[in-house]
Parts: C-alpha cells; sequence; structure tokens
C-alpha cells in the first residue's frame, strides 16, 4: 500500500506540474501588458516602468517565469500581486476560508441529501416523484452555474428579498449583536450561493447512487429481507445504501473539478470573497503572480482530491487492495 500511494502521490504531483505549466504558458499567450493595465493612461516614466516590470516579474518569458517561480516556491515566496501590492500568500489565505466554507458546505449538503435521493429513486423508480426529482437535477447540472445563480438573485434577492444578493455579512450589522444575529446573517448571506452550487453539482451523486442502488436493490440479499418483513427503510440503509456506496468515493475526484469550476463563476455572481472570485479578479486585471499562485492552489487541490479518493476507493473496495 506505501509503494502505492507514493507512487500515486507522484503521478498526481507530475500532473499537478505539467498543468501549471500549460497555464502558465496560457498566461503569456495572453494579449496585452499587465503594467499597462494597472498603470491605465497615467503618465510614468520608461526607467520606472522598466523597474516595475522586472520587480513583478512581467519581463520574464514562459521559462523563466516557470524556474522563477519554482524557486520561489521552495522558499515560500510566490511573489507580490500586481493589482493588491501585496505577498501573494497573504491575498490567498484571507480568501481561502471563504471557499473552504462554501465547498465544504456543499459537500455536505450534496452528498447527504443526493445519496438519499438516490436510494430512495433506486426503490422507487416507477414513481412520478421520483423521476419528476431526476428531471429537475439533470436540469440543473445541464445548466451553467452562474445562470442558476443570477436566477436564484432575480427571484430570491431582487423579486422577494429574502436574501442579500451578495457579500458575506452585512456590514450595518451592529458589533454588539449577539452570536445568534452574526449566524443568521452569515446563513442569510451564504444561502443562495450554496443553492446555486448544489444544484448545479446534485445530480453527479444522485444518479450514481441510484445506478449503484438499482444494481443492489436486484440483488437476492435484499429480495429475502423484504420476504422477511424487514421494515422498508432498513432495506434501504442495510441491504442498500452501504453495498452502493463504494462507486460514490469514486466520485470525489470527478466531483472537486467540477465544483472548483462552478465556485468561480458563483463567487463571481455573489461577489462571495473567495479563491474563486480572487481567480476571475485577476485573470481580468491581468496579475500574473497572483493567477500562477491562485492557479496553482486550484490544481493542488483538485490533484488531492483525485488522490483521496483513489485511496478511500481502495479502502472500502478490498478487491483493488494489492495482494
Amino acid at each position: 500500500m506505501i509503494r502505492w500511494i507514493a507512487g500515486r502521490a507522484t503521478e498526481a504531483a507530475l500532473t499537478a506540474a505539467l498543468a501549471f505549466v500549460v497555464l502558465v504558458i496560457l498566461l503569456h499567450l495572453l494579449p496585452g501588458d499587465p503594467l499597462t493595465a494597472v498603470l491605465r493612461d497615467h503618465p510614468a516614466d520608461p526607467a520606472v516602468v522598466a523597474a516595475l516590470r522586472h520587480r513583478w516579474g512581467t519581463d520574464r518569458t514562459i521559462w523563466q517565469s516557470l524556474i522563477a517561480f519554482g524557486g520561489g516556491l521552495l522558499h515560500g515566496d510566490l511573489g507580490v500581486s500586481v493589482s493588491e501590492q501585496r505577498d501573494v500568500l497573504t491575498v490567498i489565505g484571507e480568501r481561502l476560508p471563504a471557499t473552504l466554507l462554501l465547498a465544504g458546505l456543499t459537500l455536505l449538503v450534496d452528498f447527504t441529501i443526493g445519496l438519499a435521493l438516490g436510494v430512495w429513486s433506486a426503490l422507487h423508480p416507477e414513481s412520478i416523484r421520483a423521476r419528476l426529482v431526476g428531471a429537475l437535477t439533470v436540469i440543473g447540472y445541464a445548466l451553467p452555474a452562474f445562470v442558476i445563480g443570477l436566477v436564484l438573485v432575480w427571484i430570491f434577492a431582487v423579486k422577494l428579498g429574502w436574501f442579500p444578493p451578495s457579500g458575506v455579512s452585512d456590514p450595518l450589522l451592529s458589533p454588539s449583536a449577539g452570536i445568534m444575529a452574526v449566524l443568521a446573517d452569515r446563513a442569510r448571506h451564504i444561502a443562495l450561493p450554496l443553492a446555486a452550487l448544489v444544484i448545479a453539482t446534485l445530480a453527479v451523486p444522485l444518479r450514481q447512487q441510484r445506478t449503484s442502488a438499482l444494481a443492489t436493490a436486484g440483488q437476492p440479499w435484499v429480495a429475502a429481507a423484504r420476504a422477511r418483513g424487514v421494515r422498508p427503510a432498513l432495506v434501504a440503509w442495510r441491504h442498500c445504501w452501504r453495498p452502493a456506496l463504494t462507486p460514490i468515493v469514486t466520485l470525489l475526484g470527478l466531483w472537486l473539478p467540477m465544483l472548483v469550476a462552478g465556485s468561480v463563476f458563483v463567487e463571481s455572481v455573489f461577489a462571495w470573497p473567495g479563491v474563486g472570485l480572487l481567480l476571475a479578479q485577476a485573470t481580468a486585471e491581468r496579475d500574473i503572480p497572483l493567477v500562477m499562485a491562485t492557479g496553482l492552489v486550484l490544481i493542488c487541490v483538485i490533484q488531492l482530491g483525485s488522490l483521496l479518493a483513489d485511496f478511500l476507493y481502495r479502502v472500502v473496495d478490498p478487491a483493488q487492495r494489492p495482494a
């Protein structure tokens, strides 16, 4: 197992490195000059402009950028953000908790509701309600996350006024407000971005669990349990849900890239101060050091998720373990 983990970790590291090289090449192929985007129409001395280009690394070639970034990475220095004039690691560290909170809650809701609905749909495959749930989740999966977000804002923020359209907290909330008021305010602000991400991703665990549970529901031990008069809830939990759970583990590797891509759009729609919004802003401002560092963080998160999914799959499925 240790040898397999080392080999798989090496493969993940090489994949991340290759993806990062592609990202850097694409950044250098973008038209325009990052420094010009910052200075706009302000006059500047050519010597000062050249010094700024050298300091921010915007005058480097692709390979010089890769070598400089790799050297800085070894020392924990990923450079200075062109747009914010602060250390890149500090900027990312301030945004990462918001993204982790949104992604963690989405994962929890997706796998709780999705797995339960998947088993329920498998036990009632011909019912109208199961077909309706399946159709609605597929529609949600087919729609881009930012479209779902805009629809939610228009209905629940603009028309009904139930939730705030953007932000993470109310700036007018009194500092002396109690903990319950603060939690309620945070819950109201995260409700719409969370709903947008859940609607966009719920179909994946639901349909995977439904397929697995359908195969399990036809097994002889399930028919025997029903013949013995075992309660339907117990049949669903003990004889259908748990045996059908193994393929769901592999979803983590597929689900994380989808969540990362969706978070960029959803955070932009709701002005949620996370890494996804940071990446969108840095790309628009041609802040190459910040885009490179943020992109590397997201690539590493995806590879770690894939590695974790492969590890859990071998843990829960004895057939995948080495003899």
